[in-house]
């Protein structure tokens, strides 16, 4: 019986280890019992425009769609990022990227798509899909691949890191 006790405390420390690794947003809305529930379930993060986790909605950039990619790629690759492919008329990119625990490698799907919002300026929105290539579960390494990428993109644009 206590070994099967220490077996279940070593487990529960471990997912809470790589949850905290993977900088999951616990407390955020909509809250931990719906996070956890995708955190655990499932081995993947997309954005979308109404997705329920704010860092999942779809950024959108007031950069060419050209500067955006250049500046995608160059965040991949400072990350430590393999490009797989990328296509540079279409402007999409599939990334590898490797998890902070055991480094098991993510595909990563970028696309970048100019996008007319409400007030009538064009911007250019950058969806990304991220998923595991083993497991059901991710313990949040997807969306903290998301997260990583689009903090990386912001940062590069502000500093004026493209081409």
């Amino acid at each position: 019986m206590k070994i099967v006790l220490a077996v279940i405390i070593v487990i529960v420390l471990l997912v809470i280890a790589t949850l905290f690794k993977n900088h999951a947003r616990l407390f955020d809305p909509p809250g931990p019992k719906k996070r956890l529930a995708v955190y655990l379930t499932t081995n993947t993060a997309r954005t979308a425009d109404d997705h329920p986790f704010p860092e999942l909605r779809t950024p959108l950039f007031d950069a060419e769609p050209e500067v955006l990619y250049d500046a995608v790629k160059e965040a991949a690759i400072n990350l430590g990022w393999s490009i797989l492919d990328s296509d540079d008329v279409e402007w999409t990119l599939d990334l590898g990227a490797k998890t902070h625990f055991l480094l098991f490698v993510d595909d990563v799907r970028v696309e970048i798509r100019p996008q007319v919002c409400k007030d009538g300026v064009t911007r250019t929105a950058l969806h990304i899909h991220s998923q595991s290539r083993l497991g059901n579960a991710d313990f949040a390494a997807n969306a903290d691949h998301v997260q990583q990428l689009v903090k990386s993109v912001h940062q590069r644009l502000a500093l004026g890191f493209t081409h």
